[in-house]
């Protein structure tokens, strides 16, 4: 594999604020998909079952928009909302059928709705900054109001590893065109997870570097569902999305507007 020259590689300030630009989200959405795909079945199980057979869902760090087609196809409206304007534009193309808006999940206005989804960590995210002292009660404050009775806030986030170990993870993958690389580290005392992460993607007869840093909190599940509760939910925690078991420390939160 041969960089680009004409590529350029992203400086310190860039990667600590880049968020999904054109090269990762290409390859999270070629390469990372298994979490929409394999739970929408489920999922959609969990709406019918509690009655919500129609209506609007709105799906907050919608990504790429394969969990947003999965709705639009079984007859949902959607609005899928997502900081990263490369994730947007894939989005627009994979579920024609939904609206998207680029907008901050803590901060983007929602409208009145039937459930609310967030797939894949993104409450996590830290470049995502809630505001106020408390921002995760006031993002469920939000999406509670913003649900009509009954309706359903289903999202996933990771948990601090037991006991307070700080771990280093490294590994790579590669499809058609593209190579991605990544270091995740984890800091067990300030609950946070810190991803480095290089892509390759092909351009021409070479291939373009990018670089991206991530940062997500670390929740754990019981003060996900303290602030649930205090928001005026009616909350549990699951490791599977129907048949689709989320990956080690993912834990997953259906809450209900009774």
């Amino acid at each position: 594999m041969v960089a680009s020259r004409s590529s350029r590689t992203a400086t310190s300030a860039d990667r600590s604020t880049r968020r999904y630009g054109d090269d990762l989200a290409h390859v999270h959405d070629a390469g990372f998909g298994a979490l929409a795909r394999g739970a929408a079945p489920g999922l959609l199980r969990l709406l019918r079952g509690n009655g919500i057979r129609d209506g609007l869902v709105v799906d907050l760090a919608c990504g790429s928009g394969i969990w947003a087609r999965a709705l639009v196809e079984a007859g949902y409206d959607v609005l899928g909302i997502d900081l990263s304007p490369a994730m947007i534009r894939l989005a627009r193309r994979q579920a024609p059928g939904a609206a998207f808006r680029v907008g901050s999940l803590h901060r983007a206005p929602l409208p009145r709705c039937a459930a609310a989804t967030c797939l894949g960590e993104g409450i996590g995210y830290l470049f995502d900054r809630g505001r106020g002292r408390d921002p995760l009660r006031a993002l469920f404050t939000r999406v509670h109001a913003a649900l009509a009775p009954g309706g359903l806030f289903i999202f996933d986030l990771i948990e601090p590893a037991a006991g307070g170990v700080s771990a280093a993870i490294r590994g790579w993958r590669e499809g058609e065109g593209w190579a991605v690389l990544y270091e995740s580290e984890e800091d067990a005392r300030g609950r946070l997870l810190t991803r480095r992460i290089t892509t390759f993607r092909r351009a021409g007869r070479s291939y373009r570097r990018v670089d991206e840093i991530h940062r997500l909190r670390l929740l754990p599940r019981g003060v996900v569902l303290r602030a649930l509760r205090a928001a005026g939910f009616r909350a549990r925690a699951v490791h599977r999305y129907g048949s689709h078991r989320l990956a080690p420390r993912r834990v997953g939160f259906i809450a209900r507007k009774p």
